[in-house]
């Protein structure tokens, strides 16, 4: 209860801080992307899928991000939220993509740990955010589930950390999209340790050319999975193509797209 109470008072004293300077007028942004993408299952099918994709963003005294999303035949849905303010260089931002923990080229060949935040209050300033997550927003706002934090280093690397107030279990990362720049190539990785779990996953990618390949692995399976993809622009579509190799079990998953944005 001490952690929570602290936690809370803690992040919302520097949200006040946002609340004293004249309104600004908002700015509109719409943007969306319709796509198509393919990719082959365990009987070696290929199947396809189609999704559309939208975001609205205000920018002003308030700030409002949402990306919605459809597929063929289902209904809009809301994908992701975020409502904020800056003022006096104190942000303050509510919603479900909060997160600052390292993330991976492909999320599902991931072997970092990813402790997940849904709805959450934000507080930035300067180089410095943290952010306190909701167990369960809709129905009991004091129910706190995780408290995570980050700090850029520069304008490439970034250290983040997450504490789990119900397991007392932490997690640490960093993430630098560009160790080494080589002109027309870029080397980049990110890594989290796992204090429960006793587990050190790390990842590295490097772009050139419209191409990006990554390896990952952990202390235990140092090279787990390998994979690329690449893109192209050809008149006003995006086309894609990449793979992943999982060592472990020799299997492929090589996927394929196309993209339009408006």
């Amino acid at each position: 209860m001490k952690k929570i109470i602290l936690s809370t008072v803690a992040v919302f004293s520097l949200a006040g801080v946002a609340f004293a300077e004249a309104p600004v007028a908002p700015a509109l942004v719409l943007s969306g992307e319709a796509s198509v993408d393919f990719t082959r299952d365990a009987n070696k099918n290929w199947g396809g899928a189609t999704k559309l994709e939208l975001g609205i963003d205000v920018s002003g005294s308030a700030t409002v991000d949402l990306d919605l999303s459809a597929v063929d035949g289902g209904d809009v849905k809301l994908d992701n939220y975020t409502l904020g303010t800056t003022v006096a260089g104190v942000g303050v931002a509510f919603g479900d993509d909060n997160g600052m923990m390292p993330g991976a080229e492909k999320s599902a060949h991931s072997t970092m740990a990813a402790p997940a935040m849904t709805e959450s209050l934000k507080v930035t300033l300067g180089d410095a955010s943290v952010a306190v997550g909701f167990a369960t927003f809709g129905s009991d706002v004091s129910d706190l589930s995780n408290i995570q934090g980050s700090y850029a280093l520069n304008d490439s690397m970034t250290l983040s950390g997450d504490l789990n107030l119900d397991s007392d279990n932490w997690v640490v990362g960093v993430e630098a999209d560009s160790i080494v720049d080589l002109g027309g190539a870029t080397l980049g990785g990110a890594a989290t340790w796992d204090n429960n779990a006793e587990m050190f996953g790390f990842e590295g990618k490097t772009t050139i050319a419209g191409m990006t390949a990554y390896a990952n692995g952990d202390q235990e399976d140092p090279l787990q999975n390998i994979g690329g993809e690449y893109t192209y622009m050809l008149g006003g579509a995006e086309l894609s193509a990449g793979t992943n190799y999982n060592l472990d079990n020799e299997t492929w998953t090589p996927t394929a797209g196309v993209s339009f944005n408006f």
